[in-house]
C-alpha cells in the first residue's frame, strides 16, 4: 500500500471558527495519520470583500488515498459544513490540499501569508 503526504490548510472566520477546524482536524485523522499540525493561530483577511480575521491551522498527513481520493473527501466534508452556514459573508470551514508529495498544488494558497505563516511554525 502506497502511503502520500498533504499539507492541508484548514481556514474559518466564524464566531465557532476553532470548533470547526476542530472537527476538521478530526476528519483529516479519520482519513489519514496526522503526522504533525500546527495550533490554530489568528490571520487577517487576505482577499477582497472580506474584513472577519480568520482562524488557519496547517496539518500535516499521511495517506493510503489517491489525490483525488482525499480532494474528494475533504470537498464533500467542507460542502456539509458550510451547508450548515446561516452567517452570509462568513467562512465556517475551508479544507484545502496544498502540497501534494512535495509538490505545490495550490499556488495561491502557498504564497499567502496565511499559509506561510503556518508553514514556519509546522
Amino acid at each position: 500500500m502506497s502511503v502520500s503526504r498533504a499539507i492541508i490548510c484548514l481556514g474559518a472566520n466564524t464566531p465557532d471558527a476553532a470548533e470547526r477546524l476542530e472537527d476538521a482536524f478530526a476528519m483529516l485523522g479519520s482519513v489519514g495519520s496526522v503526522l504533525r499540525s500546527t495550533r490554530p493561530y489568528p490571520t487577517a483577511p487576505e482577499y477582497a470583500g472580506e474584513d472577519k480575521p480568520y482562524l488557519n491551522q496547517i496539518v500535516e498527513l499521511a495517506t493510503a488515498l489517491s489525490f483525488d481520493g482525499l480532494t474528494e473527501a475533504t470537498k464533500k466534508y467542507q460542502t456539509e459544513i458550510r451547508a450548515l452556514n446561516t452567517m452570509p459573508g462568513l467562512v465556517n470551514i475551508d479544507v484545502d490540499i496544498v502540497v501534494w508529495n512535495g509538490e505545490v498544488v495550490r499556488p495561491a494558497d502557498a504564497a499567502a501569508a496565511y499559509y506561510r505563516q503556518g508553514i514556519a511554525m509546522l
